[in-house]
């Protein structure tokens, strides 16, 4: 078996704020308070609302893989994943203390927004996943049977197997529940250290109650970083 990367980790959480296609995220960000100047720039992203145990799995991971491995890299004198130790400190020190309104350093979990909270009460925090530039998140589902599937597959002889999504019956609809294997990323903005969180695919898990359309969307939050 291949060891781990400390750079990636797969968690799984409620769906919420979802855009999934890069051309939606261009069209949404365009409207929002903090369009970017350069399009090329945005990304398509979707959030993962986590209970305590997918949220220690993720922070269990960053500290003890991920921020040592970017204070390796700062030792190295590597410049991509490089945190002084210093700047690893800072993140440290907001990991332990959970609170995620506590923003800089800057990371990818946050807050449960209010009215999101009143949907899913068991969670505890969100986790902003961000897609690649330039190209649509890749939406795939886990299935268990054939009867999940849109059409049967005799070649399938084992399951679960994970497939596209539209050869399923299953939707990435808000609420249910998707995972994702993130990939870390540490970033110097200014002075303030941080890292980030991004997947090129959203997997199907297990359904769950969709979330209302009455969540209204505070794009000021969604976009900031």
């Amino acid at each position: 078996m291949a060891a781990k990367s400390p750079t990636s980790v797969t968690i799984y959480g409620r769906l919420s704020f979802p855009v999934f296609g890069y051309n939606e995220a261009v069209a949404r960000n365009q409207k929002s308070n903090f369009p970017a100047a350069d399009k090329a720039t945005v990304t398509p992203e979707f959030n993962l609302l986590v209970e305590d145990a997918q949220l220690k799995k993720l922070t269990d991971h960053v500290l003890q893989e991920f921020l040592p491995f970017c204070a390796e890299q700062h030792k190295k004198g590597e410049k991509k994943n490089a945190l002084s130790p210093d700047e690893v400190k800072r993140i440290v020190k907001l990991i332990e203390a959970q609170d995620w309104d506590a923003q800089p350093p800057y990371i990818p979990v946050k807050a449960v927004p209010e009215k999101t909270q009143e949907l899913a009460p068991e969670t505890v925090a969100m986790v902003k996943v961000k897609g690649n530039r330039g190209v649509d998140i890749d939406q795939k589902a886990i299935v268990n049977d054939e009867t999940e599937l849109v059409v049967p597959d005799p070649d399938i002889l084992k399951f679960p197997v994970v497939k596209p999504v539209n050869q399923t019956v299953h939707q990435l609809y808000p609420g249910a529940y998707v995972a994702a294997t993130l990939n870390l990323y540490a970033f110097i903005s200014g002075k303030l250290p941080g890292f980030s969180a991004s997947a090129g695919v959203a997997v199907f898990k297990a359904d769950a109650d969709r979330f209302g359309g009455g969540i209204a969307l505070d794009e000021d939050e969604i976009f900031l970083d």
